[in-house]
């Protein structure tokens, strides 16, 4: 699986077309979908909006919401109250 993030965040367009090349049964897609969104933040410490990463990865606004409010209540990403942007923990 590691694989399947090499190189995502250099093509937005590899990012969003890897989660339908993704139809074997046996995985799950919304896991797929929140480690892509997860996937989608540089690791710089560079913030990005809710609608950045909903164009980035082609999803609706309030799907990308949902996966990125799961992914702050469990640590995985962080949010700065001022801008109400996320980025990965530092």
């Amino acid at each position: 699986m590691s694989a399947l993030f090499s190189g995502l965040l250099a093509s937005p367009e590899r990012l969003a077309a890897t989660l339908s090349e993704f139809d074997d049964k046996r995985l799950s897609r919304s896991l797929l979908a929140g480690l892509l969104v997860l996937a989608a933040f540089p690791d710089d410490g560079g913030h990005l909006g809710i609608g950045e990463v909903a164009r980035l990865l082609g999803m609706n606004p309030s799907t990308a919401h949902r996966y990125i409010t799961t992914l702050v209540e469990v640590g995985m990403l962080e949010r700065d109250p001022g801008t109400r942007r996320y980025r990965l923990p530092r």
